[in-house]
């Protein structure tokens, strides 16, 4: 595994690349595409598509693998169409001499695949040019083709954003997208903590049986209670964040999403408890004591009270250590890793022509 160097984050490109990014353009809400793309970036150019690659004019093809089957073209696909999709994918990248670029965020699910879904896979993996992975647990096909690139912080994204007063006692359970199923599982935990005047407010859209079960909750224990189902704009979730004592997070964070949300806390200095996962200790021991507090298994109340009480005993440092996590460093740690990949593939159709 390459741990990529974060270059100068405005040292220009050896040449101007045109990269295919299988995403939604950047836009006033923070997403995935926020860290990739940015003006510290100049010598790249980017074209986005959420549907299939059509236009092979491109330097690098980059695409999360949640995003595999979006690109190709697969999403519905039978095993055997997947396999003849995927070959023909893969026979277009080689013909116009297209690095592809995969970031492996650890969500595919497909366990249990067909001879034809392994074949696809392995087409898909030999033509890779690089994998980039946001934290050294993550497993790739290939770890001398795997690029190190770890999660940002979004402290200079939001300067100048109205903040909140914090709310003493107040957990914040907050999502990206929807809340866990084990959120609910909370409502049980704050009526056991120790902790005197401890409350609990859940901030994001929840499927409709969560719904119901924490509406009901609000309405018979609103003192304690409260809830915002819905989907909030930055703004109001840097609002919510700054507002709680402490953030909990029930489901341990892996996914851009979730990981977006847990360090979108620690840059507004707000402690974090979790479910723990390797990746997740080792990034507790990097950005310091008292920052990010992990369980073995579910979340407690037990686990919650001595969180709250360590906030309340110990004085944390100013602020957790995030240096090498700015936007303008990982943007430009992925330029570096988007040239690399071009040159190579270039090098290689040069190295096969004079052959």
């Amino acid at each position: 595994m390459v741990v990529v160097e974060s270059p100068n984050a405005q040292a220009r490109s050896a040449r101007d690349l045109t990269v295919h990014f299988t995403h939604r353009p950047p836009a006033p809400v923070l997403r995935y595409v926020d860290e990739v793309v940015g003006e510290s970036n100049p010598g790249l150019t980017f074209r986005y598509s959420q549907g299939v690659l059509t236009s092979f004019d491109v330097d690098v093809v980059h695409v999360v693998d949640s995003s595999l089957d979006t690109l190709i073209g697969t999403a519905d696909a039978s095993s055997r169409q997947r396999l003849l999709a995927t070959w023909a994918f893969v026979r277009n990248l080689r013909k116009h001499r297209i690095a592809l670029v995969r970031t492996v965020d650890g969500t595919d699910q497909r366990d249990q695949r067909s001879r034809s879904d392994r074949i696809a896979s392995e087409l898909l993996d030999r033509v890779t040019s690089a994998f980039i992975v946001r934290d050294a647990f993550t497993q790739t096909p290939a770890p001398a083709r795997t690029h190190l690139i770890p999660y940002s912080e979004f402290g200079e994204r939001f300067v100048g954003y109205p903040g909140a007063t914090q709310v003493p006692g107040r957990l914040l359970c907050i999502a990206r997208g929807f809340l866990p199923s084990s959120a609910v599982g909370l409502l049980q935990l704050i009526r056991v903590t120790n902790t005197p005047g401890l409350t609990i407010r859940f901030v994001a859209p929840a499927h409709r049986l969560s719904a119901t079960k924490l509406k009901g909750a609000e309405a018979r224990r609103s003192k304690l209670i409260s809830t915002r189902l819905e989907r909030i704009s930055d703004g109001a979730r840097i609002q919510e964040i700054d507002a709680a004592e402490l953030v909990v997070l029930p489901r341990a964070p892996h996914t851009p999403h979730d990981l977006q949300i847990l360090f979108l806390a620690l840059s507004r200095r707000r402690p974090v408890l979790t479910p723990r996962t390797e990746a997740l200790a080792e990034l507790s021991d990097e950005i310091g004591v008292g920052w990010l507090h992990l369980t073995d298994g579910p979340i407690t109340a037990e686990a919650i009270d001595l969180a709250i009480d360590f906030g309340r005993a110990t004085e944390r440092s100013g602020a957790p250590n995030l240096e090498g996590r700015s936007l303008a460093s990982t943007r430009a740690a992925f330029a570096q890793v988007f040239e690399r990949a071009a040159a190579t593939k270039s090098v290689r159709a040069r190295s096969r022509s004079r052959s």
